[in-house]
């Protein structure tokens, strides 16, 4: 039996990924088991804690909307409107105008919207979403956008705790752009603002 106090491999989560998958020789992976599972007897192998928090959360994800992709179609949208879930809906329109977020009920699961772009007669690989405050502060990036084949519209399904969060924040600028190759081109602007409670 090997000595469960050597050493941790130099990249722990490295090591565990090449076992799971099958990529580390079978002499050695059977030598780092035991070591696995002797460190996580004296919790002392944080990479197995953060590799079962991950299926966890995975797991959880696919339960929850069913894919890790950004951006949805109608038709995973209709799924979860049927699903019994306490959800709000909205229509963004075309990015024409600016849209009013109106305060969001605590106990919501989902916030879903509709932002009506269509895409699908532009020339592009990629499509992204880069958010930023109405002072052109950069909050974050939504890469590899889905849309739906049918509308040529954007869904986005919104955790409703995160959606209260993140459209109660402030104004918020949502730049469309599109790529191909090395080239990027902004194709629409959503402004989203938060409306006041009417309390």
């Amino acid at each position: 039996m090997s000595d469960s106090s050597a050493t941790d491999p130099p990249d722990p989560l490295g090591a565990l990924d090449d076992y799971a998958s099958g990529v580390m020789p079978d002499a050695e992976a059977e030598a780092f088991e035991e070591q696995l599972f002797a460190r996580a007897a004296r919790a002392e192998a944080p990479e197995a804690t953060f590799m079962e928090t991950l299926r966890r959360a995975a797991e959880w994800i696919q339960t929850r909307r069913g894919s890790f992709e950004v951006g949805s179609t109608r038709a995973e949208v209709d799924h979860l409107l049927a699903s019994g879930a306490r959800i709000t809906y909205m229509d963004f329109g075309d990015c024409t105008k600016p849209v009013d977020i109106p305060p969001l009920d605590p106990k919501l699961d989902f916030f879903i919207y509709r932002v009506g772009v269509d895409l699908r007669a532009e020339d592009y690989d990629t499509i992204d979403v880069v958010v930023e405050t109405d002072r052109g502060e950069y909050i974050k990036t939504f890469r590899d956008v889905r849309y739906d084949a049918a509308d040529g519209a954007f869904y986005g399904i919104c955790e409703g705790p995160l959606a209260e969060i993140s459209f109660r924040r402030g104004t918020a600028i949502s730049k469309v752009m599109i790529g191909r190759g090395t080239e990027r081109r902004h194709v629409a602007t959503l402004e989203t603002r938060p409306m006041a409670s009417s309390r």
